[in-house]
């Protein structure tokens, strides 16, 4: 939900929890590590623009009657995949010259809730929308997000860095704060090298390049238009480099056998970033998801809200818009030797489409074979006059300064011995000042991630004060990143194609993009012969060039 990060300011480098600790491989990772493209043995970067190609339609496309489709779901797969659609159409009917609509009719979007964004949603605290929305659900998205990054420019949204992390970060066991930064950036350095050791950090970032730089190859058109469209999320896991090697195997073990990174680092701060981002332990998370809470840089958010991203796009594929309504059914029959879908809905006549994309979560397994479970997070939004949380609460004196970003560690090393007993984990996953409601306010923000509702009497300790506001938010937040053996299908049925499959592989706003164009990449090559990666004057449908 939140990635924690670094960011840059112009006059310093501002520490945001996992960070703390990363700024010691910057260094060393820039001036001494070998590029990964050269360890990984890929081509050097080349220019892909393929704009001198010549792409043509399916023979008979032109002459269709226009397409009709159905969407359920508003959140950030459905509303790309009405996105990706009429782009893809509008590049069908400009190749067969044709007006726009001819090949595309009706895009009918289905929204349960009452909103456009569905996990990316904002508050308002005191219900004060003259103060600043603050994020409930999927915060922050970094610089390899390369769809969501696009979106802001070409929606012209504007970007911010995240307000946490300011007044330091502590990685809290419940018992023991195991590490704390400073407000001298050398500081937190030479503690973190002390206790970590200067090759953990080091091993982590080169990783997580190598990853990253597999996952670019996601949105590159040469590389694209040579794969083609893909039947499942295991041939797109493995295409890519970051299948069953990494998401069948936990974090722990990627860490410690593959990796070689010492215990500490592993259970401290490695697993603070999985308990924040994914609220799973190292030891439990596949390895991917592991290492995805670690690519943190050039966090950014959209100013007024990350739901804004998702509104555009729906904005601009033209809908037809249906909020608060809920699909009940989809029926398949047989129209003039052509398999149509009739969709039925709660508040709605019944319509008739060609295809559907099922953007929501699917709860049953009778068609899927695998079901996906789902993290139920407690998200618990206070207002403070207090800049950070009690000392009292973590059993130190009156006076000592606590960090204002807690991330938590249920599995310090130190715990794994014969002779100590484990210590029951931290009732919480993180604890986040947020900054001012607004600017010059005497109130903060404070937002936290656990997995129990946590009670009032546990708020006003760790505030040293009751909440001047409070919100209480339970939900599916993201699937149980476990190591896992298949996904489900992408195709629920014929005709349906399900956008929630990939969350299993990793579960970002980014992936959950991408997850839309490979569908909508499958519909169209299937009607009008469309493929992935056509650049034609530095553009292309699916956003790639």
């Amino acid at each position: 939900m939140a990635l924690i990060s670094l960011v840059s300011t112009p006059n310093r480098q501002r520490f945001t929890a996992i960070s703390l600790v990363l700024l010691i491989a910057l260094f060393l990772s820039y001036n001494f590590a070998p590029s990964p493209r050269r360890q990984l043995g890929l081509p050097p970067e080349a220019d892909l623009s393929l704009d001198d190609q010549e792409y043509n339609l399916k023979e008979g496309a032109a002459n269709a009657t226009p397409k009709r489709v159905a969407i359920v779901g508003a959140g950030a797969s459905g509303s790309s995949a009405a996105f990706f659609m009429r782009r893809a159409a509008r590049v069908a009917e400009r190749r067969a010259n044709l007006p726009e609509g001819s090949l595309l009719g009706d895009i009918i979007v289905y929204e349960q809730g009452g909103y456009i964004g569905g996990r990316t949603t904002t508050v308002y605290p005191h219900g004060d929308q003259r103060a600043r929305p603050q994020e409930l659900g999927a915060s922050i998205f970094v610089e390899a997000n390369q769809n969501l990054m696009k979106a802001a420019k070409v929606f012209n949204l504007t970007l911010v860095d995240p307000d946490f992390g300011e007044s330091g970060v502590g990685i809290w066991d419940g018992q023991q704060f195991l590490f704390q930064s400073s407000s001298s950036d050398w500081l937190t350095s030479a503690r973190a090298i002390w206790r970590y050791g200067p090759m953990a950090p080091l091993r982590t970032r080169r990783a997580v390049d190598k990853l990253l730089l597999k996952f670019k190859q996601l949105y590159n058109p040469a590389w694209l238009r040579e794969r083609g469209p893909v039947g499942s999320v295991d041939e797109f896991a493995e295409r890519v480099g970051l299948g069953a090697e990494l998401t069948s195997r936990s974090g722990e073990s990627w860490a410690k056998e593959v990796l070689g990174v010492g215990e500490k680092w592993i259970g401290e701060v490695w697993e603070g970033s999985t308990r924040v981002n994914y609220a799973m332990n190292i030891d439990k998370i596949q390895a991917l998801a592991a290492g995805v809470s670690m690519a943190t840089n050039g966090a950014s958010q959209i100013e007024g809200g990350n739901w804004q991203i998702f509104r555009s796009m729906v904005d601009d594929a033209n809908v037809d818009l249906h909020l608060a309504n809920t699909v009940n059914d989809i029926v398949p029959f047989n129209k003039d030797g052509k398999r149509k879908l009739v969709v039925k809905s709660n508040a709605t006549q019944d319509e008739e489409v060609d295809s559907v994309f099922w953007a929501a979560p699917w709860k049953s397994d009778s068609i899927m074979g695998v079901l996906t479970p789902y993290v139920r997070l407690h998200v618990t939004y206070i207002t403070t006059t207090k800049p950070h949380p009690a000392p009292s609460f973590f059993g130190l004196p009156e006076g000592t300064v606590i960090p204002s970003t807690i991330l938590t560690s249920a599995h310090p090393p130190a715990r794994g011995s014969l002779k100590s007993s484990p210590l029951p984990p931290p009732r919480f996953q993180s604890i986040t000042w947020h900054g001012p409601i607004f600017p010059g306010s005497p109130e903060y923000a404070v937002k936290i991630f656990s997995l129990t509702r946590l009670t009032d009497r546990f708020l006003t300790e760790m505030l040293g004060e009751e909440p001047g506001w409070l919100l209480r938010k339970e939900w599916d937040s993201y699937p149980k990143m476990v190591p896992v053996s298949g996904y489900p299908a992408v195709e629920l049925t014929e005709g349906v194609q399900y956008l929630g499959g990939m969350e299993r592989w990793v579960s970002t706003m980014e992936t959950q993009t991408i997850s839309a164009r490979e569908a909508v990449a499958r519909v169209v090559y299937q009607w009008w012969g469309l493929g992935l990666g056509e650049c034609e004057n530095g553009d292309s449908w699916d956003w790639t060039c």
